[in-house]
C-alpha cells in the first residue's frame, strides 16, 4: 500500500500520530509511506517521522522534497485560513513525485487518525476515475457549485482522504490543467487545492463511505450543511464506528486551546500517548484568530449567541 502525506513543520507531530494510527491498525500490511515535505521540515523532523513506523515490520517512509518554486508554476490562488498553507497545494504534484511506476495512492491529511483496517478502501477499483474520496461535510451548499460551475449532483469531494489514480494523472496530464483553471479562474477558488480538483474532476470522480473520511460537520447538531435525505445511512453509520476521523475544525485534538472539544479527541489522544509526543500540545493561533476566539468566549460568557457556534451531538467515547 502506498500513502502520500504533505506537511511542513507545524503538522510533524500529527502527521506521526496518524501513520503511528495507520501502522498499529494494519500490521500485516506493507506500507510506504510517500511523505512530501518543504524546506521548513528539518533532519531531526525526518527522523521522528522515520522512527514512528521503525518498530512495525514491513513499514517504510521516503521522502520527497517540494519547493517555492514548484508552486510558482502554478497560481496559489485564495485566502489562506490560519491553519492551512501553501503545503496544500503540494498534493497536487504527487504524479509528477512519485515514482512512475506507482499507479494507484492513498492520499491521507496529517489530521486523520485510522482506527482500523484500510483495505477495503484501498483494493476500491478506480480505473475509471481520477479520484475517490468521501462528500465534504459542507457539500450541501449551492454556493460551491454556483461558484465552481459545475453541476451540483456531481458532488463537492473532501480532499484530505483521497484514493487517486496516478495512472489517470499522467495520462491526461493533470498538473497543467490544475494550472490552467487556477490562472484563468483564480477569483473563484476558495478552499484552494480542493476546489481545483472537484472541478478539474468533476465527472471523473467516485465516492466511498463517508466512515473512511468522518469530518467534524457531520457531527453536528441539526447540522444543515450536507444533504442529510442523500447521506443519513452514511453519517449513522460512520458515527458508530469509523475507520477515518479527519479533525477538520480548527479546534485539533493537539491544540492547547479547545472551545468546542472535538467528540473523538480521545481517539487522537490515545494514540498520540503512544508516541514521543505523549501529552504535547501546541497553540500557534495567530493575533486574529486569538481575537476571534476571545469575542466568541466572551459572548459565551454573557450568554449571548456567537455567529461562529455550533454544538456536536453527545456521543460517547469509543477509544
Amino acid at each position: 500500500m502506498d500513502i502520500v502525506v504533505c506537511t511542513d513543520k507545524w503538522f510533524v507531530m500529527p502527521t506521526g500520530v496518524m501513520m503511528y494510527s495507520v501502522c498499529v491498525n494494519n500490521p500485516d500490511v506493507d506500507i510506504v509511506f510517500h511523505i512530501i515535505v518543504d524546506d521548513t521540515v528539518s533532519a531531526g523532523d525526518r527522523h521522528d517521522l522515520e522512527e514512528v513506523v521503525s518498530s512495525f515490520d514491513g513499514k517504510t517512509v521516503m521522502f520527497y522534497a517540494a519547493n517555492k518554486e514548484m508552486l510558482n508554476r502554478l497560481f496559489p490562488a485564495g485566502q489562506y485560513r490560519y491553519d492551512i498553507t501553501k503545503t496544500t497545494y503540494y498534493r497536487l504534484y504527487i504524479a509528477e513525485l512519485l515514482p512512475k511506476n506507482i499507479e494507484k495512492v492513498l492520499y491521507l491529511d496529517g489530521d486523520v487518525i485510522v482506527r482500523h483496517s484500510l483495505l477495503p478502501l484501498w483494493k476500491m477499483n478506480i480505473e475509471q476515475y481520477a479520484i475517490v474520496g468521501a462528500y465534504d461535510g459542507l457539500s450541501g451548499h449551492l454556493e460551491f457549485y454556483d461558484r465552481l460551475k459545475y453541476p451540483a449532483h456531481l458532488g463537492y469531494v473532501n480532499a484530505g482522504v483521497l484514493l487517486i489514480n496516478l495512472h489517470y494523472w499522467r495520462e491526461h496530464d493533470v498538473l497543467k490543467l490544475f494550472g490552467e483553471y487556477m490562472n484563468e479562474h483564480s477569483e473563484d477558488i476558495k478552499l484552494h487545492d480542493q476546489d481545483v480538483l472537484n472541478v478539474v474532476f468533476c465527472d471523473k470522480k467516485l465516492f466511498f463511505p463517508l466512515k473512511y473520511n468522518l469530518q467534524h460537520p457531520f457531527l453536528w447538531e441539526n447540522c444543515n450543511e450536507y444533504d442529510y435525505r442523500k447521506l443519513e445511512a452514511e453519517v449513522l453509520e460512520a458515527r458508530k464506528d469509523p475507520v477515518i476521523v479527519h479533525y477538520t475544525s480548527s479546534f485539533k485534538p493537539w491544540k492547547k486551546y479547545q472551545r468546542r472539544p472535538h467528540p473523538f479527541r480521545s481517539t487522537f489522544n490515545k494514540y498520540q500517548n503512544q508516541t514521543k509526543w505523549k501529552g504535547v500540545k501546541t497553540d500557534n493561533r495567530s493575533l486574529k484568530m486569538r481575537l476571534v476566539n476571545f469575542i466568541a468566549d466572551t459572548l459565551r460568557m454573557l450568554k449571548l449567541k456567537s455567529p461562529w457556534e455550533y454544538a456536536y451531538i453527545d456521543i460517547s467515547p469509543l477509544d
